[in-house]
């Protein structure tokens, strides 16, 4: 479930709001819960780390949303916080709680349809995803985020983690399955990689935790088309 907190002091503004994610929620099948405070104040004493979402009205009573930003920043240092306002300038003082963008109102469907995608995206890397892998006789389980890699070496599967490598006793196909629905490409027979996890590509090769795994000539373009779209959803 996707957990959104909204502080807005304008109920015409509120509700339009709520009736545009309504819409993406029905569109897109997804369950939310929208919590609502009528100033940036009223959140900051009511927040709760279950929040993937932080939608701020930057001018409130009590508390405007950049200061409501900044306090909220000490508590949670990694959810998503866009901020809504008729003034696009304020765009420097957003950055510098690392604001994931700006709604100009009238907040139109799309502009919102464009944040929710992009903090659903976030929230998946956010969150532990623990994925079971098989060990002879007993199942381990990764967090998906934490995988660097995996490579088959000499018919063995080894998962490549931040934590250091896991041997599993499951072929690479089905490890590829178990990740098709987060940010992992195959570019090579031999090697899964994290997209969130690549530090650098060259003409060959792909550099992923410091080491560099070789790009099949006819994997690359596929590989750089999905690595783009990634991206394009992370920034």
């Amino acid at each position: 479930m996707l957990i959104l907190a909204m502080a807005e002091d304008s109920h015409e503004d509120a509700l339009r709001v709520r009736l545009l994610l309504d819409r993406f929620l029905n569109e897109n099948a997804i369950e939310a819960c929208l919590r609502t405070f009528e100033n940036g104040q009223e959140l900051v004493d009511g927040y709760s780390e279950d929040i993937d979402l932080v939608l701020l009205d930057i001018d409130m009573p009590v508390m405007d949303g950049l200061s409501a930003a900044r306090a909220i920043r000490h508590l949670d240092s990694t959810v998503s916080i866009c901020f809504m306002t008729n003034y696009s300038q304020l765009a420097p003082e957003g950055y510098s709680v690392d604001a994931m963008g700006f709604l100009i109102k009238p907040i139109s469907y799309r502009s919102l349809q464009q944040v929710l995608r992009k903090a659903i995206e976030r929230n998946t890397r956010r969150r532990t995803q623990l994925i079971p892998i098989k060990q002879a006789k007993q199942t381990v389980f990764v967090d998906a985020n934490e995988i660097c890699y995996v490579e088959t070496e000499r018919k063995k599967t080894v998962i490549h983690t931040i934590r250091g490598p896991i041997f599993c006793s499951e072929p690479m196909k089905t490890i590829e399955e178990k990740l098709r629905k987060y940010a992992f490409f195959r570019i090579h027979n031999a090697f899964l990689v994290n997209l969130a996890r690549i530090q650098t590509i060259t003409a060959t090769d792909a550099v992923v935790d410091d080491r560099m795994l070789p790009i099949s000539k006819h994997r690359k373009l596929e590989f750089l088309a999905a690595l783009t779209d990634y991206i394009g959803k992370t920034i």
